[in-house]
Order: structure tokens, then sequence, then C-alpha cells
């Protein structure tokens, strides 16, 4: 069991120093978008960034684990590929389907990442972490479909 809680304890700390910086990241996002769809999609990402970083708070309190480390070099090179974006590419429709698809790179990431969380909380039956966990995943999933359509429709209007 001890070993199970080291994985989560290490594996929230990642999952925390990843929405830090990705807190951090969003902003920037909003001066390079162009499409105003887009823009919307990053501010409701920026919310959700925040309200996820605050429940792995309550979840570090909860367990009685430090979640603030320094950490995440996974996560950081999914950010230094959108500052490679925003260096080679011109602002507009193709600096649009670049932002949505790095947004995707780390959505994914998330999605592993928390998916790997709730199958150590599952497995060590800590169900309100468990609870809160799902949560997280679920908008994860949705923001990962969020930024699907988007993609396909902002594809479609630049092909017409």
């Amino acid at each position: 069991m001890k070993i199970m809680r080291d994985l989560l304890e290490k594996q929230l700390q990642n999952l925390y120093n990843s929405e830090s910086l990705i807190l951090n990241a969003l902003p920037e996002m909003l001066l390079y978008a162009r499409d105003l769809r887009l823009l919307e999609i990053i501010k409701s990402f920026i919310k959700e960034t925040y309200t996820q970083k605050v429940r792995l708070e309550k979840i570090g309190t909860y367990l009685n684990i430090k979640v603030d480390v320094e950490d995440g070099k996974i996560i950081r090179g999914l950010l230094e590929d959108i500052n490679d974006l925003y260096a080679e590419f011109p602002k507009g429709i193709l600096m649009d389907v670049g932002i949505v698809s790095k947004l995707q790179h780390v959505q994914h990431f998330q999605i592993s990442a928390y998916e790997t969380a709730l199958l150590y909380t599952k497995d060590l039956n800590i169900e309100e972490v468990s609870v809160i966990l799902e949560e997280t995943l679920n908008e994860a999933y949705d923001a990962d479909e969020d930024c699907s359509r988007y993609a396909k429709n902002l594809l479609l209007k630049r092909n017409e």
C-alpha cells in the first residue's frame, strides 16, 4: 500500500504542477488567438484550470500531501511547443489551428494523468478523492471534445 500511496502522491504533485504551468501559459494564448470561438475556449480553459488546481490543493490537504512541488518535465515540453508555434507562424487561422492542436496535446496529457491518479485512488479505496478526480476527468474529456469540434469547424471554414 505504501508504494501505491507514493505513486499517488507523485501523480498528484505532477498534476498540480501541470495545472500551475498551464494556468501561466494560457493567458499568452489569448494574445495570439484570433478566432472569437477560440478565445472563448481559452478563457474557459483558464477558469477550469484554476478550479482544477484548487481541487488538487484540497485533495492534498485531505490526504496530507504537499502537492506544490517543482516537477513537470512533460508539460514543460508541451508548453515549449506552443512557444515554438508563436515564433513560427503568423497570427491568423493557421495560428488558431496550431493553438487548438497544442491545447489538445495538453488536454490528452491531462486526461492520461488524471486517469492514472483515479486508478490509484480506486485501488487505495479513497472514494472522496476518486469522486473529485472523476469530475475533473469528465471536464477534461468535455474540453477535448470541444476542441475537436472547434478544430473541425475551423478547418472546414478555412477550406471554403
